[in-house]
């Protein structure tokens, strides 16, 4: 009987693993390229794809929703839509400037 059960355990065939292109199940918050997993950043980016269809923007898949949100979220979890990650140490050129400014008031201020 042993026997018998190590044959048919011989002849199961695991399940291939799921390709790096294919979302894991248990992530409906997924971002091809983010290798955090942010679901922050995920909702950040389907919001900013949902305003650009609801500014007309054309679908690049095609779906059964009709609702904006949800295209933007199953564009972005197959990737027919590039989320671009800016790295952490990154500010926006507004902020850069504020500091600059600031610093020059700061050292205004303690010379004079």
């Amino acid at each position: 009987m042993n026997e018998d059960n190590s044959q048919a355990l011989s002849q199961i065939e695991p399940e291939p693993l799921p390709s790096e292109d294919t979302k894991p199940p248990d992530m409906p918050f997924f971002i091809p390229n983010d290798e955090d997993q942010s679901v922050y950043r995920f909702i950040l980016a389907a919001a900013k794809r949902a305003r650009q269809l609801q500014s007309g923007a054309r679908p690049t898949i095609s779906t059964t929703s009709r609702k904006p949100t949800r295209i933007a979220m199953e564009e972005i979890r197959v990737g027919a839509v590039e989320v671009e990650l800016l790295p952490e140490d990154w500010t926006p050129p507004e902020e850069e400037v504020i500091e600059e400014i600031a610093e020059a008031v700061v050292e205004e201020s303690v010379q004079g």
